[in-house]
């Protein structure tokens, strides 16, 4: 389970070379506020503000948390790939069919390959 750190708020900070007021000054949230959420006062500060600080400092949401270990996003090479990954992700009848399909035999996955072509309207085989 990741943690907030505020540790990590304040070393990108650091990097960023910005000051309380800098940031105040970007995110359009008053000094003050800001001195509260980086020294630990404001436990809970809201989403709202995370992402305008996490815009400021130019870096995620994720990056203010610390992780138990590294966080496990797949790694894809192109932005299709993310993209079907995502669909298979979000879609549980995807799911069903992309597992219903790992234990076929190469031609019974071209049957199946064949019947989904010709209910495109297509024909690549």
């Amino acid at each position: 389970m990741p943690k907030f750190s505020i540790e990590k708020m304040q070393e990108i900070r650091k990097s960023a070379n910005l000051t309380y007021k800098n940031l105040a000054e970007l995110t359009e949230i008053s000094e003050s506020t800001i001195t509260k959420i980086f020294g630990g006062f404001n436990k809970n500060p809201t989403l709202s503000y995370l992402r305008k600080i996490a815009d400021a400092l130019k870096c995620s949401l994720d990056d203010f948390y610390e992780w138990e270990s590294e966080p496990t996003s797949p790694y894809y090479y192109d932005c299709k790939t993310a993209e079907l990954a995502q669909e298979i992700h979000d879609n549980p009848d995807y799911r069903i069919l992309l597992d219903a399909t790992r234990d076929l035999t190469p031609e019974q996955l071209q049957a199946i390959i064949n019947m989904a072509n010709v209910i495109k309207g297509t024909n690549n085989g």
